[in-house]
């Protein structure tokens, strides 16, 4: 529908120009006098078209109808004013400003369209800028549920919690059928933790508008939260089909494709949104990944410098910049990008790790040490943090604490014990708590806390306290079944599992499912579980090793031998359980050459392994043809564990098998 503005001609004296300039801050004020245009036929032509794409969600070709539109008749408000908004659906914010102070200029009351100018400002970070527009008290009433909408996520910007939630809750007064004031809304309610709740509210925006583009985008992205890549597809799929060329979209649905392992499709898309926005930072983001993860690691750098550092301070970016530099040797340069990951994501291992090992590389192993001390004291520590750690302790000549370290590794134990004394005292963290109740920032650690100084029953007491004060925040359900678990009440454990899974099935939920369900001796449904998470996230590591676990404790050897030879792929040769596992299901598959190639690999990586040891031993024994190194080894393993069941039943066999001999070591 086209404004209706009543115009006026207007002159102003120069002092009056420069009070009005200084009250109003970004609006210009024109210093003649207009007479502004009703549109002539061509630009009424023009916009008729335009308004039918933007009725079609086509807001691109509407875009070029104004711009006809303008062109045929400059000094039409109301074309500058449509177009304004089209820019804005469009991310164009300073596009967008432009056109509104070309409106002003020609006699628009300003106050008309503060809500739109609020906008523009706001898609150019300029937040106190758009605070001032959108608190203005002249805005017309039929504006201010937009203006209160905008201003939400102003707030946001600005980290005013508060005032966001005032805005919105404004906003919903004024204007409640709005669907995208849902979908702010709902980026409000999960940028708070409350999963739950931004679903609901994403659920309300796509019933009230089934074909919102950006209710139809954010559903597919609280859906790769909480189940999985693959159930955000769908979404992102219908959403394309209203319009294919919405560069947000295809931004989601490349990413979501890259992080799924179909790469060629991800380039595709990610060329699509060059063609659409030349300058898009995340379309050669997701090149470099892709280069990145192929070793050109120069090309993945020229990618990078595409970017122009407009994404530089995102986590995701950080790590690529990150492994770039480490990849090309530079790693002072690597442990700058890691060190700023990790204040962003403090307790991203994965990013730990790379510092570390940038630290121990760049010689600075005493940093090492301190980077990795807080994994290795908790529980769920990978042996490669281990490894790693033990590596740098003997480096800096701490041989007794590299010992048990490096045991720790050998034996697999990632359990909550510690070779390092943790730097905060249980009692610090527990005042902490105790002065902040209802801050999970100071409750968590102190669970945490309580948990690995094995007080179950206090963790449990406080982790119920959290959960049942955050129904919709998936990590205070994990805690409780963290603690519960570890006190052997599965049936707690699982319950609560599977409140956080319903609020996001993400890969520790996984992970957790899957234990407890086979602690409780339900294999079938951790197997369902398993499978469920892997329709949705078909490339995830943890999902895949896992399942190839199951399908060796099965004897479905073609079937293991497939999925690890996926993962041998995709991390290369350094992980010794996973080349291990290869050797077993070589072994049972009868291919003993492949079994002894695998298993000499493992062995190679990680030699004090007992389940390395037994397993390759086990591929010797069945190729024949060292008997007596298959023995030593077999031995070695239950050298290492000597109370192992599984491992003294293969050394008899062993040993009663023809022609062999007892032996002693193997090298």
């Amino acid at each position: 529908m086209m404004l209706r503005v009543a115009m006026k001609l207007r002159f102003c004296s120069k002092p009056l120009i420069l009070v009005a300039a200084l009250g109003l801050g970004v609006i210009a004020v024109p210093t003649a006098i207009y007479a502004a245009s009703e549109g002539n036929s061509d630009a009424r032509e023009a916009f008729a078209n335009a308004e039918k794409f933007r009725a079609s969600h086509d807001v691109r070709s509407a875009r070029i109808e104004l711009m006809n539109a303008i062109k045929a008749d400059p000094e039409w408000i109301d074309a500058r004013v449509a177009q304004a908004e089209v820019l804005l659906a469009l991310h164009d914010g300073v596009g967008a400003e432009a056109e509104l102070d070309h409106a002003v200029d020609l006699g628009l009351d300003p106050a008309a369209v503060r809500h739109l100018y609020g906008h523009a400002l706001l898609l150019q970070g300029k937040a106190q800028k758009a605070r001032d527009q959108l608190l203005a008290d002249d805005i017309p009433s039929q504006h201010q549920g937009y203006a209160a909408r905008i201003m939400g996520r102003v707030a946001l910007q600005m980290g005013d919690q508060q005032l966001a939630s005032q805005s919105f809750d404004r906003a919903m007064e004024l204007d409640p059928r709005n669907p995208d004031l849902w979908v702010a809304i709902a980026r409000f309610r999960a940028d708070s933790g409350d999963q739950a709740g931004a679903t609901n509210a994403v659920d309300e925006a796509v019933k009230l508008d089934p074909d919102n583009l950006r209710a139809l985008q954010y559903r597919g992205e609280l859906l790769r939260f909480q189940f999985g890549l693959g159930a955000a597809l769908p979404w992102f799929e219908r959403a394309l089909e209203i319009d294919p060329n919405d560069v947000p979209l295809l931004t989601e649905y490349a990413a979501t494709l890259g992080d799924m392992g179909r790469m060629t499709k991800m380039l595709t898309v990610a060329r699509k949104i060059i063609a659409l926005d030349g300058r898009n930072p995340r379309a050669f983001f997701m090149q470099a990944v892709l280069a990145a993860r192929a070793g050109e690691y120069a090309l993945a750098r020229r990618l990078m410098l595409q970017t122009e550092g407009k994404i530089d301070n995102v986590p995701s970016v950080l790590l690529v910049q990150g492994i770039i530099e480490h990849g090309e040797g530079n790693y002072n340069a690597a442990v700058d990008k890691f060190r700023r990951l990790l204040s962003f994501q403090p307790d991203n291992r994965q990013a730990q790790n790379l510092l570390a090992r940038s630290l121990y590389l760049a010689g600075s192993a005493f940093d090492a040490v301190e980077v990795l001390k807080p994994q290795v004291n908790r529980s769920g520590t990978d042996p490669y943090a281990l490894w790693l750690t033990g590596r740098a302790l003997e480096a800096i000549d701490e041989r007794d604490q590299a010992a048990g370290v490096m045991n720790r590794a050998a034996i697999h134990d990632i359990g909550p014990e510690g070779a390092i004394v943790g730097e905060v005292p249980l009692a610090v963290l527990a005042a902490e708590a105790a002065r902040n109740a209802n801050d999970a920032r100071a409750v968590v650690p102190y669970i945490r806390a309580l948990y690995n100084a094995g007080d179950y029953a206090t963790a449990f007491a406080e982790a119920k306290r959290l959960q049942l004060a955050n129904p919709g925040a998936s990590a205070a359900h994990i805690l409780v079944a963290d603690v519960a678990d570890a006190m052997g009440d599965y049936d707690e454990a699982f319950d609560a599992l599977e409140k956080a899974r319903s609020i996001r099935f993400s890969e520790p939920v996984m992970l957790r499912l899957v234990e407890v369900l086979r602690s409780r001796g339900s294999m079938q449904q951790s197997a369902e579980v398993l499978a469920q998470y892997l329709h949705y996230n078909p490339s995830n590591i943890a999902g895949l090793r896992w399942m190839a676990y199951a399908h060796l404790e099965t004897g479905s050897w073609a079937v293991a031998a497939r999925l690890l030879e996926k993962l041998r792929q995709r991390i290369g040769e350094n992980d010794a359980l996973i080349l291990a596992g290869l050797s077993q299901a070589y072994t049972g598959m009868g291919q003993t050459e492949k079994a002894v190639a695998a298993g000499r690999i493992a062995y190679r990586v990680q030699p004090s392994s007992p389940v390395v040891s037994h397993l390759y031993g086990l591929a010797l024994l069945a190729d024949g043809k060292r008997k007596q190194d298959a023995i030593a080894l077999l031995e070695k393993a239950v050298a290492i564990m000597p109370d192992n069941p599984v491992y003294r039943e293969s050394l008899r066999r062993a040993r009663a098998s023809p022609g062999a001999s007892r032996s002693t070591a193997i090298s």
